[in-house]
C-alpha cells in the first residue's frame, strides 16, 4: 500500500537533472506526483550526462572490482595508457573507499553485487524504450549490439568465463572471428583478430539530448524546474525542506539524484553514502573522416567508441580522483594517440576534448534507497558509467519505494543501509 504521506498528489522534490534525476521525474509524474527538479544547470548541461559515450550498456553485469584486482589494479596503476588512474596526492583521502573497493572482489560480494547489476540490466533496454517512447523521443535509441574486441588471443581466452555467466544470465553474445570483425567494424586496426559480440547493448542518438528530450517532455506534463543549487536537505514538522542560498522551499518527499553531488547532501542529513569522483576522459571528433555501425568497447584499453550527431566519441578510464581536480591534458594526449592506433587514418585535429565525473559506489551497485535519517528522503544516485543504462529501470523502482515497497531483494540490495557493514 503506498504511504499516505507519499501519495500520488503529493508534492515531490527531485535533486539533479542529469538523466537519471530527469528519468525520475518522468516516473513519478506518470504516477501522479506534482514533480519539481532542482539543478543551478539547464537539463542535461551539468555533471557527466552531457557527454557520455551513448551506450545502454545492458550486458555490463559485472562491478568494477574484480576478484584479483589487487594485482591487477597494481600492474595498472605502473601503466600510463591502462585504465586505472590514481593521482598520488588524492589516493591517501580515498583509502577508505578503495578499501571498500577492494572488499568488492571478495568471492560472495562480488556475486551480490553482480546479482545486482544483473537486475537492472535485464530490462533496461526495454525500460529505455518505454521511456523514450513515452516522452516521444524513441527515434533516437538504436538496438544494434556492440562489439568487444581484444588485443591479444590471451585476454580473449580470459574472458570467455564472464562472457558464459553472461550468457546463463539470459545475455546472449557471439564470438566474432577476424573476417566478421573485418565486416562489422571495417574501420578498426586490421591486428584485432579476436571479439565478441553482445546482443544486449544499444546507443542513443545524443546524451545529451536525451537529457533535454525528456526534460522537455515533462515540462508539457506539468514537472517544474527551478535552476538553483541546493546546499542541504532537511526535516521540518511533517515536511522536507530544500534548502539553498535564497531560502528553503517544503516539500513532502524529496529525491536525491545529483550526481557526485549527492555525497554531500547526505552528509547534511547525517547518512554515510561512500561514493567518489569517477572521472572520465574522451574526445568528439565533429565530422569525421571514420565512422562506425555500431558502438565498439576496446575490453583490454578500457576505451570505447560511438558514431553520434556530434561526431565520433572515443574515451572512457576509469581516474579516481578530487573532484575539484583539475583534467589530466596527459590523459587527453594519450586517448588522442590510442584512438589514431585504434583508427588507423583518424583525423582528430578538430577534436573537442572532455571530461566528466561519475557518481561512483565501491561496489558499482547505485542507491535506490529511502535515507536511514529521514523517512520521506529518497536515494537515486551512484550509477558510476552506468547511468544512462540504469537510469529507467531505475525510475521505476524509485517509484515503487516512494509507493512504499521496501521488502524485496532486489530493492534491498541497492540500499544504503549495504555501507554499514
Amino acid at each position: 500500500m503506498p504511504n499516505a504521506q507519499i501519495s500520488p498528489g503529493s508534492a515531490v522534490a527531485i535533486i539533479g537533472a542529469g538523466v537519471v534525476g530527469m528519468a525520475s521525474a518522468c516516473a513519478l509524474n506518470r504516477k501522479g506526483y506534482e514533480v519539481t527538479v532542482f539543478d543551478p544547470y539547464y537539463p542535461g548541461e551539468g555533471g557527466s550526462s552531457k557527454a557520455n559515450a551513448g551506450h545502454i550498456g545492458a550486458s555490463d553485469i559485472f562491478p568494477l572490482s574484480t576478484p584479483g584486482i589487487y594485482w591487477k589494479a597494481l600492474k595498472m596503476l605502473m601503466d600510463s595508457d591502462a585504465p586505472l588512474k590514481v593521482p598520488l596526492t588524492d589516493f591517501w583521502s580515498q583509502i577508505p573507499w578503495f578499501w571498500r573497493f577492494l572488499r568488492t572482489s571478495n568471492e560472495n560480494r562480488f556475486k551480490r553485487a553482480t546479482d545486482a547489476l544483473s537486475y537492472l540490466c535485464y530490462n533496461s533496454i526495454k525500460d529505455t524504450k518505454e521511456l523514450l517512447e513515452y516522452s516521444k523521443i524513441a527515434e533516437k535509441l538504436e538496438k544494434n549490439g556492440c562489439a568487444f574486441i581484444y588485443d591479444t588471443k590471451l585476454s580473449f581466452n580470459k574472458s570467455i568465463k564472464s562472457w558464459d555467466e553472461r550468457s546463463s544470465r539470459g545475455f546472449s553474445s557471439e564470438v566474432l572471428n577476424a573476417k566478421k570483425i573485418a565486416k562489422i567494424t571495417p574501420t578498426i586496426n586490421e591486428k584485432f583478430k579476436y571479439a565478441y559480440l553482445s546482443h544486449h547493448w544499444a546507443k542513443v542518438s545524443e546524451p545529451k539530448d536525451i537529457v533535454q528530450g525528456l526534460a522537455d517532455s515533462a515540462k508539457i506534463n506539468g514537472v517544474t524546474f527551478r535552476q538553483e543549487r541546493v546546499d542541504s536537505v532537511s526535516e521540518k514538522l511533517n515536511s522536507i525542506l530544500i534548502n539553498f542560498d535564497k531560502g528553503n522551499t517544503k516539500y513532502d518527499a524529496v529525491v536525491i539524484a545529483a550526481g557526485i553531488n549527492s555525497v554531500s547532501l547526505a552528509k547534511s542529513l547525517g547518512d554515510f553514502l561512500p561514493m567518489t569522483a569517477e572521472r572520465g576522459y574522451n574526445l568528439t571528433i565533429p565530422l569525421s573522416n571514420i565512422d562506425i555501425d555500431i558502438p565498439i568497447v576496446f575490453a583490454d584499453r578500457g576505451i570505447v567508441a560511438t558514431s553520434l550527431e556530434s561526431g565520433l566519441r572515443i574515451g572512457g578510464w576509469a581516474e579516481y580522483a578530487h573532484l575539484s581536480r583539475p583534467a589530466n591534458p596527459n590523459y587527453f594526449d594519450s586517448i588522442a594517440r590510442i584512438s589514431k592506433d585504434l583508427f588507423p587514418g583518424l583525423n582528430i585535429e578538430n577534436a573537442n576534448y572532455w571530461m566528466g565525473s561519475r557518481p561512483s559506489t565501491p561496489d558499482s551497485v547505485p542507491v535506490i534507497s529511502k535515507s536511514l535519517k529521514i523517512d520521506r528522503v529518497f536515494y537515486n544516485c551512484g550509477h558510476g558509467h552506468y547511468g544512462l543504462t540504469h537510469a529507467a529501470t531505475s525510475a521505476k523502482l524509485l517509484c515503487s519505494l516512494i509507493e512504499g515497497e521496501q521488502n524485496s531483494n532486489e530493492i534491498k540490495a541497492l540500499s544504503i543501509d549495504r555501507f554499514l557493514n
